[in-house]
């Protein structure tokens, strides 16, 4: 059921993501952020470096900004790794707990440079026995 897919925008670019559960919103989410920025490697070679994530925030579409902007932040400062897995242990009211693996021996991401995650057009909805995300991030 889960999977994301990138949207067409004049001036940025957004990231629908489904999932059964919103756990599984956040990580296609987050692997829709890292497909923008060139740096998605699922399973990929390297020097693996599993970070904690947390994000939190007044409501679902909160958390999700929050959330993708600590991993924007974390992969600026890991320059050149690559996201290779993403896994989302909790999402509650007011906070979201996970991690994401970084391969820090990937190549260069040659991807767009996404300034942050926003709230334009943000929504996070139940959807046909599961969840619906769709978020802009500002690039």
């Amino acid at each position: 059921m889960g999977g994301f897919e990138l949207l067409a925008h004049t001036a940025d670019v957004g990231i629908r993501a489904r999932g059964a559960t919103l756990e599984e919103v956040f990580e296609q989410a987050t692997l829709g952020l890292a497909e923008v920025l060139g740096a998605l490697r699922p399973g990929g070679a390297g020097d693996p470096e599993a970070l904690a994530v947390e994000g939190t925030g007044g409501d679902h579409g909160g958390l999700l900004v929050d959330w993708l902007n600590e991993v924007l932040w974390l992969h600026e400062l890991r320059r050149h790794a690559a996201v290779v897995a993403v896994r989302v242990e909790r999402v509650a009211a007011d906070r979201a707990a996970g991690t994401v693996t970084f391969a820090t021996t990937a190549p260069p991401a040659d991807g767009t440079s996404v300034k942050a995650a926003t709230y334009h057009r943000l929504r996070v909805d139940r959807d046909d026995g599961g969840w619906l995300a769709e978020v802009y991030l500002d690039v």
